[in-house]
């Protein structure tokens, strides 16, 4: 199986799905997250009974620990060189991501737009939230009311929703609004 590597957004989107297991096994890559993606991956916002939000921890300890994912860290004098690199245009979470990338030959997966823009002078493949809900929901045949509730849960759970010039934005507005059409 390829890699990829997850930065922070990415991770946070995809663990707000309530199913970060379901697609860490079920999509064709293996997974990782370097360490400060990591710790850049606090929290998820989950309503309440009453109207109010509740933030939840993320805990990726349990998809480690079964080894769905894994933590990469900067290895050799390539990958610092270009974190150090990265690290001044990027937040730490995308850097570290995008040196590991580029050395070992992964695919990123980020939404950042900067991120994605210096990836592809990288000639760094990337895959952003929309393209990869939308390739799960494929390979799993996943059911429209399944995929509409896991991308509600991204829109309230991460405050996530692709801008309109992102990759996969008409996909999702289509699958959102459950539009057979154009899903």
């Amino acid at each position: 199986m390829p890699h990829a590597i997850l930065d922070a957004c990415c991770f946070i989107n995809l663990y707000a799905t309530g199913d970060l297991r379901g697609f860490l096994s079920g999509t064709a890559w293996t997974w990782h997250i370097p360490t400060a993606a990591l710790a850049e991956s606090l929290y998820i916002r989950r309503p309440t009974d009453a109207d109010e939000e509740h933030r939840e921890q993320i805990n990726a300890e349990p998809y480690i620990d079964a080894e769905f994912l894994s933590v990469a860290t900067i290895d050799g004098k390539d990958e610092t060189a270009a974190f150090v690199r990265l690290a001044t245009e990027l937040a730490d979470g995308e850097a570290m991501a995008l040196a590991i990338a580029s050395v070992r030959g992964w695919t990123v997966a980020t939404d950042d737009r900067k991120a994605r823009r210096i990836a592809g002078g990288l000639a760094v493949p990337v895959v952003t939230t929309p393209e990869l809900v939308q390739r799960w929901a494929k390979s799993s045949r996943m059911g429209r009311r399944k995929l509409r509730a896991l991308l509600a849960s991204i829109q309230s759970s991460a405050r996530f929703a692709p801008g309109p010039n992102a990759p996969g934005h008409d996909w999702w507005m289509a699958a959102i609004r459950d539009d057979v059409s154009g899903a």
